[in-house]
């Protein structure tokens, strides 16, 4: 039996994905822009629009806004079979994380934070906003929240390299004992999207994380959302 035609946009897309796999089109490589291809391969720019999202989906490249289309690192994975940071995750497989502060602020805690971190309504707490890197490329933004007295202690650190857990239990003087996290999909709102790099709308990781001292009590709130494209987690399950 013979095999059906592919469509031209298939077409495009093995032919670029086949270049991504074979080497010739290294990670942090540049493709083409929409027009380039077109007039390249003589098809039309929606027939090139399918094609890249396609390859988007699959993770084999990512778009990043008003810069084109870019050939995607491998992705890296946190384990959740214990509680860490992600640069103690990551520092097994090498990879650069660091930190932008884009917020520090007292606020009025959020009601959803208040109930979270066991306070009274309208109670001051912290929040903490950063910009995540990985090998000098966008990765998250996270907004954290700390009760007063825990914020206190750390308003002075530079954690721009370091983990807020690390920070917590030698500048902040408690030892964490658990975490409850939720893990969801979502779609990039416009402000994330621009401090990640990625069009709105796109696919991302939205990670709810409550850290607990040893002791019991909740010290951190932590919202954060991650590019899809680069990042993952890793579970190991025994029966």
């Amino acid at each position: 039996m013979s095999e059906l035609p592919q469509s031209l946009h298939a077409q495009l897309r093995d032919a670029i994905r086949a270049r991504i796999l074979d080497g010739r089109l290294p990670p942090g490589a540049k493709l083409p822009s929409e027009s380039e291809m077109t007039a390249e391969h003589g098809v039309s720019r929606i027939t090139v629009r399918q094609a890249l999202g396609a390859l988007q989906a699959e993770g084999l490249i990512v778009k990043l806004h008003g810069k084109g289309a870019f050939v995607s690192h491998p992705r890296a994975a946190q384990s959740l079979n214990r509680l860490q940071g992600l640069n103690e995750a990551l520092a097994l497989d090498k990879h650069a994380v660091s930190s932008k502060r884009l917020a520090w602020r007292e606020i009025k805690a959020p009601p959803a934070v208040a109930r979270q971190l066991d306070l009274a309504a309208g109670e001051t707490v912290y929040h903490l906003q950063t910009l995540r890197y990985m090998d000098r490329e966008p990765l998250s933004v996270n907004n954290s929240y700390l009760p007063r007295f825990l914020g206190e202690r750390v308003a002075r650190v530079d954690f721009s390299q370091r983990d807020l857990i690390d920070v917590f239990e030698h500048e902040g003087g408690i030892a964490i004992g658990e975490a409850q996290v939720e893990i969801g999909a979502g779609a990039a709102r416009a402000q994330d999207a621009k401090l990640l790099q990625i069009e709105p709308g796109t696919a991302v990781l939205e990670v709810e994380r409550v850290l607990h001292m040893a002791q019991g009590g909740p010290v951190h709130v932590e919202l954060a959302v991650y590019r899809a494209d680069n990042f993952r987690y890793r579970l190991n399950l025994r029966r």
